[in-house]
Formats: C-alpha cells, structure tokens, sequence
C-alpha cells in the first residue's frame, strides 16, 4: 500500500525537512557537482528566489499526496537546482535527465485516463531526442579538446572550427525543446491537455527557469535564438486565439511569453537582460495565480473556457481576481504585466531591432483579444442551465490558507506594482550586471 498523507501541514514539513537534508548534502559534496554553495551570483539568486517560490505554491497545488508523487516533485525542484548551481555540461546532463523522467513519470500517473498515457508517451520520446542533441554536442565539444564548462562555450567564436559551432547549435536546440520555443514547441498543447493541473503547474514554471539559467550564460547564436524567439510569439499567440479550452489556451500562452523572455537574451545588452529578469519574475508569478484560481472555479474535468459564464454572479472575488491575472498577463496598463512588456519592449528599441520591436507589439495586441474574450465570458456571458446546476451541486471547499495568501499578493503585485516596481528592478538589475 502506498503510503500517503491526509495532512497538508505534514506535507509542508516533510518536504521541507527532505529539501533542509539534500541542501545539507549538496553543500558537503559541492566540488564533486561542479557548484559553489557559498559563492553564488546575484542573477543565480534572483532566479533561485522564483524557483523556490514556484514550487511551494506547485506544492499547494497537489491534491495526491502519496509519497512517490511527492518525491517525484521534490526530484524536479532537485534537478532544477543541480542545473541552476552547475557550470559542467555532464552535471547539467544529469540535472535535465533527472527533470524529464520525473516529468515523464508524474505526466502519465493517471493510468486510466489514456490521453495521461498519451502525453507522457509524447514527452518521453521527445525528451530521448532532446537530450540524444544535448549529448551529441557535448560529444562534439569533448573531440575537440574543448573544457566541458558553459563559460567556455563563450569563446567558442574564438576558433574557426565548424563541429565547435555544431555542437553550440546542437546544445541550444536542445534547450529550446525544455522552453517550448520553436521550432521544438509542438508537444506542449498535448501535454498540458493529457496532464493533471499539479503537474503542468510544475512543468510550466520550474524546469523552464532552470534552463533559462543556461540560456542566459551563453551568450552566442543570437540571430539563430531571435528568430526562434519572433516565430515563438507569432505561432504562440495565432495557436491560442481560436481555442475552446483553458489548457491548450495556456499551453500556447506559455509558448508566447516564452518568447518574450527568450528575445531579451537574445539580444546581449544590459538593459535586455535586466528586461528579461523583470519579464520572467513577474510572468511566472501571474501564471501561479491562474493555476490557484482555475483550482476553485472549474466544474468539469475537460475545463472549457465557457464554464467561466457566469462567475461573476456567482463568486465576485473570483471574477475580480481572474480578471486582474488575465489582463496583467496581457500586458494591458496600469497592471504589473504591463510593465514588464513595455520594459522588454522598449529595450529591444534602443538597441535598434524594430523590426522584432513591430512584431512584439503586434502580437501583443492580437494576444489582448483573446484574453480581453475570457474577461468578457466572466462578466458579461450568463451561464447555461446546465453550467448552473453543475455549480450548484459542486461541493464547495475553501482554499488553502496558503492559497489566500498568496492570491493576495499575487493581487497586490498585479495592482499596485507600478507604484513603486523598485524591488523588483532593482533585483533584476543586480543579477543582469553581473553577466557583464
């Protein structure tokens, strides 16, 4: 019998004494993993600060508490730190093969449900591709006598050697399949359709800022990984307009920011990177309090976008609070997401790609319509009898107290952020400076 646990204070402690017990042993054996503990950077610090503040709310989130689902989460958080802190391509290979089989394994947990099976069969393929690019470019690197270190991918323009710039390309595409950037953005629809709401939670935010710490270390191939991030926000935002279900809606909503943040790092600049940080923090913050709020309004398991009619007669708070997560992640002023893009965006203009600047912008304002149209489907949309009576004989259950407050100040930072954003620039300034 497995073992599982009814208490979701137990869970907290249990996880966070197992997470205290594996920082301890890390910190012990940290030469051996290629990581220093004692010095880390600013940037490693920001991006440790979201990643940590993911998972305790993905750890909210979970509603099977058995032990192995569990430590599946906590191998993720733990694969994530490993790529995070290390600086050798072999660790950084274990810490990603360490992430995707525990992904894999979460993605098809549900046995019964055959899209669940589907899913995870599709992520396990395609992460064996993802990671068989990763070590094939490693490989290319070890042939030619060239250190293992992500710093020393740097100088890799320094050589005229054409496999060394093989490898580089090989080592980015793979790390594009983790982003959901294209041309590698293909499964992500299927997998958040086939997956229980936890584990996209997970797989949305954690996994995605520990690549993004790789990303942002090498600094070459920035026409390939521009292109890559223009083409992400176009199919991202044209994919998502004409869907009917919040997790396909989101799946491609995913795949458009992602493009945001990649096209700030692709352009190598202070102000872009600073830009970047800003982007990330306050979109995978938003993105936690979409996932609490769909956990209290849907009544179906297949969650359509219509189900949200209504919601503002029945539950004002939760309609207040969708609304201001959804038209911040739209970018629409005085909102915090507002902020974030105007920054990106107006970084990419001063280091004069107005081209990429013109498409941003566009595609932003197509991306506002359909986020504009799940605030419409709340407020102004009656519900259907049917949807009436499905509301009416759903239990109610509160939230978790950790859910309240951490929708609160989800909210605050969605509101009132253009006050005073000093912490958060400040913080995204002291982490990009220290990459240059």
């Amino acid at each position: 019998m497995f073992l599982e646990f009814k208490n979701f204070t137990t869970v907290n402690l249990t996880i966070i004494m197992i997470s205290v017990l594996l920082c301890l042993f890390l910190l012990r054996s940290s030469h051996l993993w290629h990581m220093n503990f004692l010095i880390i950077e600013s940037w490693r610090l920001v991006l440790l600060f979201v990643m940590i503040l993911s998972f305790m709310g993905v750890i909210s989130n979970i509603k099977d508490y058995r032990f192995e689902v569990l430590s599946l989460n906590l191998l993720v958080l733990v694969g994530s730190l490993v790529v995070l802190l290390c600086d050798n391509l072999v660790i950084l290979y274990l810490g990603l093969e360490l992430q995707t089989f525990s992904m894999f394994i979460l993605i098809s947990k549900n046995k019964v449900f055959i899209k669940g099976a589907e899913a995870g069969l599709k992520y396990f393929i395609l992460g064996a591709l993802s990671s068989g690019l990763l070590l094939l470019g490693i490989t290319f690197l070890f042939i030619n006598s060239i250190p293992l270190s992500i710093k020393e991918i740097n100088i890799i323009g320094d050589f005229d050697i054409k496999s060394l710039n093989i490898a580089v390309l090989l080592i980015m595409t793979s790390l594009l399949f983790k982003l959901a950037i294209f041309p590698l953005h293909f499964w992500v629809p299927d997998i958040y359709e086939g997956s229980s709401w936890d584990v996209i939670c997970l797989l949305a935010t954690i996994p995605k800022i520990s690549i993004i710490s790789v990303v942002f270390q090498i600094l070459g191939f920035s026409n390939f990984l521009i292109i890559c991030s223009v083409l992400s926000i176009i199919i991202g935002t044209i994919g998502a307009v004409n869907q009917t279900k919040i997790r396909r809606l989101l799946a491609y909503s995913g795949i458009t920011h992602m493009g945001f943040v990649l096209l700030s790092l692709s352009i190598i600049g202070l102000k872009t990177y600073e830009a970047g940080f800003i982007y990330l923090i306050i979109y995978m913050i938003s993105l936690l309090g979409v996932f609490f709020v769909i956990y209290s309004t849907f009544t179906t398991e297949v969650q359509y976008i219509i189900e949200l009619g209504g919601l503002n007669i029945s539950s004002k708070i939760l309609a207040l609070t969708w609304g201001v997560l959804f038209l911040s992640i739209a970018g629409i002023p005085p909102l915090s997401g507002f902020i974030s893009k105007w920054l990106l965006l107006l970084s990419v203009i001063e280091y004069k790609y107005l081209f990429c600047s013109l498409i941003a912008v566009l595609f932003s304002a197509i991306a506002a319509a359909y986020y504009l149209r799940i605030v419409k489907i709340i407020f102004f949309q009656k519900k259907a009898s049917y949807m009436n009576w499905v509301y009416i004989m759903k239990p109610k259950s509160s939230l978790v107290v950790f859910r309240d407050y951490f929708l609160g100040f989800v909210l605050y930072l969605s509101l009132f952020l253009i006050i005073n954003p000093g912490l958060v620039v400040i913080g995204s300034y002291a982490g990009a400076s220290q990459l240059f």
